[in-house]
């Protein structure tokens, strides 16, 4: 059986960064599947992930899916400045509810996914080129696995490896 996983990202369509980070990743680690659809949901920030829009782009993804396979929903989120700014927690802990309450999945990046791949905070001017740098000189393969492979939140690492071994078979 088929199975399509819906990302849901901070980013915006135009910009694409999160999905470039997150692209290289399953590009790098895991086997190429026809049996598997990746597809991209650009909310455009993350006090997004209940909207209306975004509900029903959801919808109509696993809807156009449904006679192929099943859909999984994953939320790919930053975790910000949680551990400085309560507002940033909650909103966060907002989200990790959410998806809990509705099966989905949750991919978080402590604090930004920028700082995960990249190893640094990047400016919101030069997220776009640096972003595109990454994936032009294959910057992937420097990024150590126990970065991608964390349970617990601490800066530079997230969970993504954890999440995607759920659905992607590795290479």
């Amino acid at each position: 059986m088929a199975i399509q996983m819906i990302l849901c990202m901070e980013t915006n369509k135009r910009a694409n960064t999160d999905y470039i980070y997150i692209k290289e990743t399953i590009d790098y680690l895991y086997q190429k599947s026809n049996k598997v659809k990746i597809s991209p949901l650009y909310m455009s920030t993350k006090t997004k992930y209940k909207s209306g829009d975004v509900l029903k782009e959801i919808a109509k993804k696993k809807k156009e899916f449904a006679a192929i396979g099943q859909t999984k929903v994953i939320y790919c989120i930053d975790t910000d400045g949680f551990e400085k700014n309560v507002e940033h927690e909650k909103a966060f802990q907002d989200i990790k509810q959410y998806c809990e309450a509705e099966g989905y999945k949750l991919i978080w990046f402590c604090h930004e996914v920028e700082e995960v791949f990249q190893g640094k905070k990047i400016s919101d001017s030069q997220k776009v080129r640096e972003a595109g740098a990454f994936r032009n000189k294959k910057r992937i393969s420097e990024i150590p696995l126990e970065r991608l492979t964390e349970t617990n939140w601490k800066p530079h690492t997230s969970n993504i490896v954890c999440i995607l071994d759920q659905y992607l078979k590795r290479k």
